[in-house]
Order: structure tokens, then sequence, then C-alpha cells
């Protein structure tokens, strides 16, 4: 391998204003020498003609090859790790016994050939491609490879613990057997049938509800695993010191809200240049990757848009600026870029300009990148100026299209994006997310504190939407038992912990031996919970929040819970295949906890609307069900519809209580009310998973008029 010309960074620049990239500055920054120069112009997003890179191989005596040549090679990508490929543009051509022949877009990186050369022990023949090109070979030879696996990976690696069997022969046979021995016992003695089912429940409440009470008052008291990060410890840390990050964000049928998305990835405090944030759209999903080419995530975006400028502080001083239609809106340099057409508000965020420019065409312009406005709106740059700094702000975005299968779920998606990941670490974030802007910087400290054996980090969930509704009310109030209390409880207990499905925070390394997510499973959070318990690994949580949208439409909300519900029994069902091999490898506590946790979370809830209807019934017709309260069932019955009930009440009263939020502590007296909405949701969630396992019910979001913003 030799290099025939060695090209400086100025004649570089010089070459790049000839085939007109005219704002040049972020490749004059210190940082930029000749060897990475090419990789800058790939993460500020430059739109570069291929004229540029012939140009380049002529200067250093190296063949160019077009992109059809190079698509026919694709297939040898798989030789090198995707990674690999991608951060160096490069992708083999052909390989032989003496020679190794690539195709890059940076010629310039000898180092790394020089290391290719010692790999695979033969002489390296450069290629000169463009960027586009380079990367859209890598994407095509890895694309089933990973395509498959994301579907696959888990189920022929460690079949017994994917859910793409919904029952093994046995639990099938169990479960039709238990069902017609209760029908013929009803048919032939029904009170005696009656009255078994119905004791069996209550005993079953008496013996676990002191349990789950027990969890409880130990979240309330504090976690033993739980990993504190104090704002001294976040002032102590050196960025330079931060590993790459992976952020995965899985999006399905959401296209308005992917500037939501943009705007809360640029507000985390973190080196932009250690994020590798990976937005997954799904092949079909057409609408979102279109709108994602609008905004510059694929090539160069079609306006100038905002939502990547953080919000204005609630005690900065606003500036009135008169932004009245059909103002005229000049630049810096008293360009005339068109009159404005109107000014949208972005709930919470700043406001956005649509200006018409003289073409016809409407362009968005945030509001941040206004100087004044009196007689006519004046930017604070150019236009192209502007734009580079829209397209700086996307540097750390990689859009990946997820290939089609036969099944479309978000734990595919995320395999997918695994499988593409360049950070020590990685996190999933649901599209709606708002994660406090400190939670990765935490993440790392707690990583470094929490023991080798601590795989995973959850952090707490809650509502930015708390007050929109009753329904969004009583979520609130499930969200900060569970995240707040009960999570911290179960962390003490050493119980498997099940993960909510966003804002896990993984080590990468131990994520892909784990075999990454269930994408046959509803509830892949909750599965990998289970399997980071049974690998002898640890989960803790985390002090850091991220903000959701509750649902507010009960169809909705419906729909959320039965998928919850069908995916917690699917991973009980899973792991549950081979009981004595499960006790084997959790032991006897968590075991139990697990039983607890993920069998009588599910089950209990499906039995609720007969004790209700007992309760009912016996109120209003008075010895209708006198032969089920024998001694001393009747006690129990007292017990748990008394006692158990208002202690539940009380627990889910106590994050109001603690935070002196007291207009929202009636709302818990009547959740009982909203446990039969659940109940609702549990026996939707069953029934579908005989019906329809692997559907992915969606969830619609961006229904609340404070989207985004937390209530106060």
């Amino acid at each position: 391998m030799q290099i025939a010309t060695t090209l400086s960074k100025q004649w570089l620049i010089e070459s790049l204003k000839k085939h007109g990239i005219v704002d040049v500055a972020p490749l004059q920054a210190p940082d930029v020498d000749e060897q990475n120069f090419i990789f800058a112009l790939r993460r500020y997003k430059y739109v570069v003609q291929d004229d540029f890179f012939r140009d380049l191989a002529n200067t250093l005596g190296l063949p160019y090859i077009q992109g059809d040549r190079i698509e026919r090679k694709s297939d040898l990508a798989i030789t090198l790790p995707y990674t690999t490929l991608h951060d160096n543009l490069v992708v083999p051509l052909e390989l032989s016994d003496s020679t190794l022949k690539i195709a890059t877009a940076n010629p310039l990186n000898i180092q790394f050939f020089k290391v290719l050369e010692e790999i695979f022990r033969a002489k390296v023949e450069v290629y000169v491609a463009s960027i586009e090109v380079v990367e859209q070979a890598i994407g095509r030879g890895y694309r089933e490879n990973h395509r498959y696996r994301a579907l696959r990976d888990l189920r022929y690696r460690r079949p017994d613990e994917s859910a793409y069997l919904v029952l093994y022969p046995w639990q099938r046979y169990v479960i039709i057997g238990s069902s017609l021995l209760v029908a013929v016992l009803f048919v032939l003695n029904y009170p005696l049938s009656f009255v078994l089912v119905f004791a069996a429940i209550n005993l079953v409440y008496f013996s676990v509800n002191p349990i789950k009470f027990y969890i409880a008052f130990r979240g309330f008291k504090g976690s033993g695993r739980s990993v504190r990060v104090t704002d001294e410890d976040l002032r102590n840390i050196d960025d330079r010191s931060l590993p790459v990050y992976t952020i995965l964000i899985p999006i399905y049928r959401e296209a308005r809200i992917l500037p939501h998305i943009i705007e809360n990835v640029s507000k985390l405090d973190y080196p932009r240049d250690k994020l590798d944030v990976k937005i997954l759209m799904e092949e079909k999903d057409e609408e979102t990757i279109r709108e994602a080419e609008r905004l510059g995530l694929f090539g160069k975006p079609e306006t100038v848009l905002s939502r990547i400028i953080r919000p204005r502080p609630d005690d900065a001083e606003e500036e009135t600026l008169n932004l009245v239609p059909r103002t005229r809106v000049i630049d810096s340099e008293a360009t005339t870029i068109g009159t404005l057409e109107g000014v949208d508000a972005q709930n919470g965020s700043e406001k956005i300009l649509r200006v018409k420019c003289k073409s016809g065409e409407v362009i968005e312009i945030p509001e941040a990148f206004v100087d004044s406005a009196n007689d006519v709106i004046l930017l604070k740059g150019t236009l192209q100026e502007l734009q580079a700094q829209y397209l700086n702000s996307l540097n750390v975005f990689d859009a990946v299209v997820v290939p089609d299968a036969e099944i479309r779920t978000k734990p595919r998606a995320c395999n997918y994006g695994l499988f593409r990941a360049k950070g020590e670490y990685c996190v999933i974030y649901d599209a709606e997310d708002d994660p406090e802007p400190d939670q990765l910087k935490k993440a790392v400290i707690a990583f470094s504190r929490a023991g080798r054996d601590c795989v995973c980090l959850q952090s707490r969930l809650n509502f930015y939407n708390p007050k929109d509704n009753l329904l969004t009310r009583w979520f609130s109030l499930e969200y900060s038992f569970w995240y707040d209390y009960y999570l911290e409880g179960l962390d003490h207990v050493g119980a498997p912990l099940p993960l909510g499905g966003t804002s896990n925070h993984f080590k990468v390394k131990e994520l892909r031996e784990l075999g990454g997510w269930d994408p046959y499973n509803v509830t892949e959070d909750a599965d990998l919970g289970v399997r980071i318990s049974r690998g002898k690994l640890k989960t803790a949580m985390l002090n850091t929040y991220t903000y959701e949208e509750a649902n507010k439409k009960l169809p909705n909300w419906i729909r959320q819970r039965s998928r919850w519900s069908k995916g917690h029994l699917q991973t009980y069902l899973v792991h549950m295949r081979h009981p004595r091999k499960l006790l084997r490898e959790m032991g006897w506590k968590q075991f139990f906890y697990f039983q607890l946790t993920f069998g009588g979370n599910i089950f209990l809830p499906l039995a609720n609307p007969m004790l209700w209807a007992v309760t009912l019934l016996t109120l209003l017709i008075p010895g209708v069900f006198q032969f089920l309260f024998f001694y001393p069932i009747v006690y129990v019955c007292i017990f748990n519809l008394v006692v158990g009930n208002s202690v539940y009440v009380l627990l889910h009263m106590g994050p109001y209580v603690l935070r002196k939020h007291y207009t929202s502590i009636p709302l818990a007296l009547i959740i009982p009310l909203y446990w039969m909405l659940i109940s609702v949701g549990d026996w939707r969630g069953t029934l579908q998973l005989i019906t329809k396992p692997f559907y992915w019910e969606k969830t619609q979001h961006g229904l609340s008029h404070v989207y985004g913003k937390v209530q106060a």
C-alpha cells in the first residue's frame, strides 16, 4: 500500500470550495487534520458531490470507483466488524492470498490501512469512493445479517428463553387439564367448586399481601442497592474521560414527534462528540422516513428547523419581538429571505417563524435565530450560516432504517440498533421521553461504583402531564408508587427487577452477551430483567428521572395496558418452562420473588372481577353467597377487603404525602376504580396472547396539550 501524494488540509478545504461548499468554518477547527478531514465532513453532515472524491483520487494517483461496482461487492462487508468499517469508511472489494482491495471515502487514513495489511497479511489496494456510496455499501453488506440476527439471535442461541413459542407442550397440557378439572367439578358440584376457587384466591392474597407491604415499606425507607449520584459528583467529572454513549430511540408511525426527539437529545448534558444517537425507523414507515429526510437526518434538510434550540429557562426575561405577518425577513447581510407568513408555538418551547421565500417555498426558522424584529425581521446570520448551525446540531444522530420482517416490534428494532452501536454504554428512550439533562453522566458514574456484576441501571419514570384528566392523575399515582418506591423495595430485597420500557442503561458488551432483547416478547424490558437475574448479574435503580406522556384517552390507555399484561404473562410462561432449572439459576429467594412479582401481579388482577362481583352482590342481596363465608375464610376475606385495600390505598397516597402534593390525595381514595380498568386491560391482554401473541399494539403519543413540558 502506497499513497503517492500527501495532501494538506488547506488543499482539501479549497477543493471543497471549488465544488460548492462555502461554509467550511467547522472544518477549520484545530482538531481537524488531514487524516480525519473526511470523517469531519461526515460528522458535520456536509453533502459533498462525487466530483470532490474524484479529484481527491486523481490527485493521490488512486483509482476512483463508481457506486454500482461497489454494490456488487457489498457482501464482502461482513469480513470485518460493522463498527470498524463504519468508523473508518471502508468496504472490502476483493481478498486474495496476496492482495486486499478496499473502497474508502478517506484515502488519507494511512494508519488504518497499515493495520489491515497486518491483519490480512496482504497488500492493501485503495480505491476511492464517496462517503454516501461507502456507507450504503456497508449498510447493504450487513443488512441481511443484522436483519436476521435482530429477529432470531436469542431464539437460536437460547431457545428456552425466547417467547417465539407461547407455550411448551407440558404447559399447554397443564392449563387445559386444570381448566377441564374445574369445569367438570363445576358441573358436578357448583357450590363446592366456587368455594374452592374463592377460598384459594383469598388465601393467596392473604399470604402475599404482607410480603408486598414489606417490600413497599423497604422502598419508602430506601434501597440497599440503589445507586445515588450527587451534584458534587457531577461537578467533579471530567468530560474528556467520558465514554461514547449510544442512545437507541425506536419509533414507528411517529413522524410528528421527530422534532421533539431532536430537541430533547440536544438538552442532554453530555459531550456531543461522544454521543451515538440511533433513531430506529421501520422500513415500511414511509411517513416517518420522509419526515426524517425533511429534517435533515438523512442528507441535507429541506428547511431551517428549530426544535433543536434549548427552551428558554422559566426565570429568563423574554424579549418581545414584533412578529407581524407579512413583515420582510432579511439576513445579516441585508439580503431579503422572504416575508413572515405566521408563527407557530411549540408547546412551551420557542416559537417557529414560517417564512415564505420568493420562490414560494416556506421555510421554518426558530425565534432564537432572530436578532431583532421591528419594521423588518433581522436574522442573526445568513440563511446558509443558520442552516450550517442546524446541521451541526444533527451530527450526533444516525437515522437507521430497520429492514422489514415477519414481525415489527420495538425489541427487534433495538436489536438491529444494538448491532450497530458504537458506545460502551447504551440507553433506550421512547419517542416522547424527556430525560433529565444529566442522566447519562449519572449513569456513567453509577456504573463505575455499582460493581462489575451490575449491567443495568433503571431510571425512575414519571409523567409530564399528570394533571390532564382523572386518568392521567391515577396513572401518575401508580407510576410514582411503582418507580419511586416499590422498585426500590424490590431492589433492596434482591428480587429480579421488571424493567420499565424506557431509560434502561446497559453495558453494551454484557447486553450483547445476554442476547439483547427478545423480539417476540411485547414487554422485552421486563423479560430482560429476569434474564439478567438468571445470568447472576444485577440491576440497580438510578436517582434520575425520565418524563413520559401519560395516556389521557381511555382506549389508548387500555391498548397500552393490554400489551404490558400480555408481555408480563409471556415472560412468566417463558421462564417457567423449566421450573427446576430456573430455581437452580436464581436460587430460592429470587425464584420466590419472581413468582410474587410476575406470577401474582398477573393472575391476581384476573381474579379480581370475581371478588368484586361477590362483594357487590353480597351487599345488594344479603345471604346470596352465604355458603362462601365459613370459618376461617370469612376472617381472611374481611382482612383482605378492609386491611389489604386500605394499605394499598395508603401506599399509593404515600408519594404525594411525602412531596406535600395534598390536592392529589383524594384521588388515592378512589383508586380502586382505576384497579378495575387495570383488570380490563389484563383480561384483554391475556385473551390477545391466545389470538395474537406477537402483535405489538401501538400506543399513540403527542396527545397532551403540555406535550414535552413537565406540569408544575
